[in-house]
């Protein structure tokens, strides 16, 4: 563990966390000893003052606690040959910079900004000024470095690498490039263009392409294109094109800064790259951007395909409402439909019930021979009712209401934020009052006919505030039967029938997992038994329930209110684990037969890596890149796709069997 830790801080620097490519960073340190004894100095001393003062928690999960005091130990080496006086300096400045880290982190997070290097930038500054007064006591560091002769377009590029080390060497900058390259594609290709590109652009500006190449600070276009690229932003073309947009504002800056800062030999260093992606990431984080990268993983590919698999399987930024009845209805207007629904009100749906492509019986002179009138109407969210009225008189058919337009009606607050309304209420059929907390498909009236209503129906819309005749905002139907298919996050067309999607209670609970549950099941191959297979469920830290194997490989899962669904996965390719999950990625929690659904898996459940890597690279140019959709049968205690297939238990806990290729799970035995 304390490896780990020790090592932490040298990956950290190139947004990568794994132990190994620390231990091959520290090494390549060395190519200067003065920056790689001072940085080792500066990672122990801080980790025995953490140790100290009780933080350890905070720098074991925190790696910029360490990365900050290891650039000001390196930053002191690169300076300074290792002395007593320069050794005391470095773990002294390292002590504070590890304070610093921890003042400005606590500051900073409530708005999810990142400190990146910036203690390091403000501790350098100080460390310099006062190292003037100190300058007899402190000996130069001899900066001969073993390297390569390339030419100067490609050394450049790769001596900018190594600099981000304070080791400006073509050697050093090859051995990053080839660690970046194996861990993430996106960040190679980001690293490339954000430092031609601001190379460019700086040789426009100050009238030198040969200048621009040979700047010792253009390695923050590199921080800047791969941060805002593919870090704190989700790899998209929009995030590169902001990425440039950082890249041309870090030149700037870096120029302004340099010309202030020579006055006192001050080096630059990475202020350029902290101020503009701290000041992006602020803002596009206030403004609640759809491509921020909220949950950033191991590398950019990897919160792209966690991203893009939410997306697709779940539609996580959409406005997802239940359709407010049960039975089979009928869409009589749609959005933006040549009646009512139009402009700042074109939003909104209209059922009806139809029988033989008729909303009502005999002539439909009365109110009472319309197959909707009466019917119950269910909410579509949980919320708050925060205004209705159900005293209006339903019309009698060919008469409307002009000047109460929306007849009776209910407001709903939805947890989420969004307003929902439904109108033309039966005359006195509210169960619910003001004030009142309501749950998805509980009774709030009955159908009626009132305000300018041709006939008796459900009128809903999504609004953006909670007042009668607020405009319109865009929503989907979250889950609905369309003939023998469920259709998640989706809109039905004019004409079409649907039905609600009631859930099974029974079927719930044998869907609801506890700490502790293990099941045990025998593999077999070719009906040969290989052996024994136990799961046990287990929840983490933050709350999220998983299976795990005896391998600790780790299938996370999450039970709704009418749907089990696994959302992801973490081990061995080759683990049995994994089929859970592409078996019956999601279950509907119904009691229904023979109806037909559709998911999109995620790209490391079936692809080769290379496969995976190639997808996952063109899906930051185009979404539907990573879309492979999975078509499964539903028949109440069997899913099965052209994967294989699984069957679930009548009276007992989850899965009794998967099928799949040559082998066979079944259940042996279920402990709670």
């Amino acid at each position: 563990m304390l490896a780990k830790i020790f090592l932490k801080p040298y990956s950290a620097l190139l947004f990568i966390n794994n132990p190994y490519a620390g231990a091959i960073l520290l090494l390549a340190t060395f190519l200067n000893p003065s920056v790689a004894i001072s940085g080792l100095i500066s990672v122990v001393a801080t980790i025995a003052f953490a140790e100290f003062i009780s933080l350890r928690e905070e720098y074991l999960n925190k790696g910029f606690y360490l990365y900050n005091s290891l650039l000001v130990g390196m930053g002191i080496g690169y300076i300074f040959s290792p002395t007593l006086i320069s050794i005391f300096l470095t773990i002294i400045l390292s002590f504070f910079t590890f304070v610093f880290s921890f003042v400005l982190n606590r500051l900073f997070w409530t708005y999810r900004v990142p400190i990146l290097s910036l203690p390091f930038s403000i501790i350098t500054i100080i460390s310099y000024l006062a190292s003037i007064s100190y300058r007899d006591f402190f000996t130069k560091s001899s900066h001969t470095l073993f390297d390569i002769n390339l030419p100067l377009f490609l050394s450049s590029y790769l001596k900018a690498l190594g600099t981000i080390f304070f080791i400006p060497s073509a050697v050093m900058g090859l051995i990053i490039v080839f660690i970046i390259l194996y861990f993430s594609r996106i960040m190679f290709v980001l690293s490339i263009i954000g430092f031609y590109f601001g190379v460019f652009l700086h040789s426009f500006l100050i009238g030198s392409f040969i200048k621009a190449l040979n700047d010792i600070y253009s390695f923050n276009y590199i921080l800047v294109a791969i941060a805002l690229g593919g870090i704190f932003l989700l790899p998209t073309i929009r995030n590169f094109l902001i990425a440039l947009i950082g890249v041309s504002l870090s030149v700037v800056i870096e120029d302004a800064i340099h010309t202030l800062f020579s006055f006192y030999h001050i080096p630059v260093y990475t202020l350029p790259f902290n101020m503009v992606v701290i000041a992006f990431v602020f803002i596009l984080y206030l403004i609640g951007y759809k491509e921020f990268n909220y949950y950033i993983k191991e590398t950019p590919e990897k919160s792209l395909s966690s991203y893009l698999s939410h997306i697709f399987r779940f539609g996580n930024d959409l406005v997802k409402i239940s359709p407010p009845f049960s039975g089979k209805w009928s869409v009589y207007q749609a959005f933006d439909d040549e009646w009512t629904h139009k402009g700042d009100y074109k939003y909104a749906y209209d059922f009806v019930i139809t029988k033989d492509k008729k909303s009502y019986r005999g002539d439909g002179l009365e109110l009472s021979d319309y197959y909707a009138f009466g019917e119950s109407i269910l909410s579509p969210v949980n919320g708050y009712v925060i205004d209705c009225r159900h005293d209006l008189k339903d019309n009698p058919i060919g008469v409307v209401d002009r000047v109460n337009n929306w007849g009776n009606y209910i407001i709903i607050k939805a947890d989420q934020g969004f307003f929902v309304e439904i109108s033309h209420l039966m005359q006195y059929s509210l169960n619910v009052k003001v004030g009142d907390y309501v749950y998805v498909n509980s009774i709030l009236a009955k159908c009626g006919n009132s305000g300018y209503s041709p006939e008796p129906h459900i009128h809903i819309q999504v609004q953006y505030y909670g007042i009668l005749g607020s405009f319109t905002k865009y929503f989907v139907f979250e889950k609905y039967y369309k003939e023998n298919r469920l259709l998640f996050n989706s809109l039905p067309k004019k004409g079409e029938e649907i039905e609600n999607v009631i859930a099974d209670k029974s079927m719930i609970s044998r869907f609801t997992f506890i700490i502790g549950d293990r099941f045990t099941y025998e593999i077999f191959k070719n009906n040969k038994k290989l052996k024994d297979f136990t799961i046990t469920v287990k929840m983490n830290d933050t709350g999220e329930f998983y299976f795990e194997d005896e391998d600790k490989n780790r299938l996370y899962f999450y039970t709704s209110n009418y749907l089990f669904y696994f959302y992801n996965y973490e081990g061995k390719r080759n683990s049995f684990l994994k089929w859970f999950f592409i078996l019956a990625a999601k279950i509907p929690l119904v009691n229904k037969q023979d109806i037909k659904y559709q998911d999109y898996l995620p790209l490391y459940l079936l692809c080769g890596k290379i496969k995976q890597t190639f997808i996952e690279f063109l899906s930051s140019f185009s979404k539907n890149k990573y879309k492979y959709p999975v078509c499964y049968k539903f028949s109440y205690l069997k899913i099965s796709s052209e994967k294989g297939e699984v069957a679930l238990g009548a009276f007992n806990k989850g899965f009794v069997s998967l099928k799949f290729k040559d082998f066979l799970l079944k259940i042996k035995s279920e402990e709670n």
